[in-house]
């Protein structure tokens, strides 16, 4: 009896996890932003990472940026801790893989993808609010194909001023 129980969870506790994990498909996510006139912006995070949580919670919830975000941007979440299946041209595999395959296995880290299913620009690290404001027009103005981040935040900084 005890054998039939204990399989019984087992099978429930696979159903509940199999049910959880997303099929997060980034080539068919890139065409999808591409059609709605919207850039795709990719976040990698991971359980009980302060600086993650403090991303999500301050820089993320911010309404400015949350507002730039919903308007211009596809945003997707993968936390590299959850059974996430990611496709991504000839990678197939959990998120944390996915990470380590494009190079950016450091949490947080935002990625941005172009039309062309490439990595345009990739943010490794936490940003506050007025940063990411930056970085998201940045990428939203395509700046980012003619001149650094660095100068392109002197001068939206002094735009932001007046």
């Amino acid at each position: 009896m005890l054998k039939v129980i204990f399989k019984a969870l087992i099978l429930i506790l696979l159903i509940q996890t199999t049910g959880v994990a997303r099929d997060i498909n980034i080539d068919k996510l890139v065409q999808k932003a591409k059609f709605s006139n919207k850039h795709l912006f990719l976040f990698l995070h991971k359980t009980n990472c302060g600086y993650c949580e403090n991303m999500i919670e301050f820089t993320l919830d911010d309404n400015t940026v949350k507002e730039l975000i919903k308007k211009r941007f596809l945003f997707i979440q993968i936390n590299i801790n959850e059974n996430d299946v990611v496709t991504y041209k000839q990678f197939q595999g959990n998120g944390k893989d996915f990470a380590k395959h494009v190079k950016y296995n450091f949490y947080p880290t935002s990625l941005f993808f172009d039309d062309d299913n490439d990595i345009s620009y990739a943010v490794p690290g936490y940003q506050d609010e007025k940063t990411f404001d930056a970085i998201l027009n940045y990428i939203d103005s395509k700046s980012y194909q003619k001149i650094n981040f660095r100068k392109y935040k002197a001068k939206f900084d002094s735009k932001k001023k007046l």
